[in-house]
């Protein structure tokens, strides 16, 4: 009964994951079967900065540089507070404490993306406007800090579960050898949990490139890159902030639709790269722990 029961999860486990495969495979394909007018007509002038469906230009390098700019704000803020947060919650705070401050920070997890654009548009964009004596506080800086925001709930919860998940015989052998708890963290227990961090960190990537509403709300929605590029806060655009503006205005079939799909396609392999550069880095990095 017990190897019957092993073989039906065993065929659960690998059905599922064949399903999620070809789910995926079946997006990349449909992206680009919808993109390839797009692709076989406007060619390299896709990546330019003029987008006018009505003379049939549709450069999206100003939307790319937007996606990327609040991508990177978002993770310099998130990963750092994130990461800390984890430490303190696993390590330091009281094991009595934890699951009411952790229950506390995912429930950020849970407020849709609409009330945080509200949020923002309400407080965000008015401090950052007060404060940098902007006429607009609809910046790509806005846009990131609120993004950061966003993701942090998924950086702290899994790598909280991945910093309490070394075993304590680590830690206890660190202490044995006279280190500090500051060196017990850093020199034992982070680098063990590193892979599962490194993997929440994807997780927050995915999500902050993904992200639309709140996005689309604060960033001030301009198809252009700032002069000089890093001065974060110029209005911007991002691919998904346009997408979903334009993307109900467009007609299906036509070239404008097909544009608006090769940037999700975009989007999607800029996803797969990461994924898969991430993925090298860690298979070739010493781990601690197996």
């Amino acid at each position: 009964m017990l190897v019957s029961y092993n073989k039906i999860g065993k065929g659960y486990i690998m059905l599922s994951t064949y399903i999620s495969m070809l789910i995926a495979l079946l997006i990349f394909i449909v992206l680009f079967i919808n993109s390839f007018d797009a692709i076989s007509q406007v060619g390299l002038k896709l990546f330019t900065l003029e987008w006018n469906p009505s003379k049939n230009e549709y450069g999206i390098l100003s939307m790319l540089y937007g996606t990327l700019s609040v991508t990177v704000i978002a993770l310099t803020i998130a990963i750092p507070l994130g990461i800390g947060t984890a430490i303190f919650t696993s390590e330091i705070l009281p094991s009595a404490y934890r699951i009411y401050v952790k229950s506390i920070i995912e429930l950020l997890a849970g407020i849709p993306s609409i009330i945080y654009g509200l949020i923002g548009i309400a407080f965000f964009s008015t401090w950052i406007a007060s404060f940098f004596e902007l006429a607009s506080g609809r910046t790509i800086l806005t846009a990131g800090i609120l993004l950061s925001i966003m993701i942090l709930p998924t950086i702290v919860t899994l790598s909280d579960d991945a910093i309490n998940n070394v075993p304590k015989k680590y830690r206890e052998a660190a202490k044995g050898l006279g280190l500090y708890p500051f060196e017990v963290i850093k020199n034992t227990v982070l680098p063990i949990a590193k892979k599962d961090i490194t993997g929440a960190i994807l997780l927050a990537l995915g999500r902050a490139l993904g992200e639309t509403m709140a996005v689309m709300l604060l960033i001030g929605s301009i198809d252009k890159i700032p002069t000089p590029f890093y001065n974060v806060l110029s209005p911007g655009q991002t691919i998904t902030s346009k997408l979903g503006r334009e993307i109900g205005e467009s007609a299906f079939g036509s070239l404008h639709f097909s544009a608006l799909n090769t940037m999700g396609f975009v989007l999607m392999l800029l996803v797969i790269i990461l994924t898969l550069i991430t993925q090298l880095y860690l298979r070739k990095s010493n781990r601690l722990y197996e």
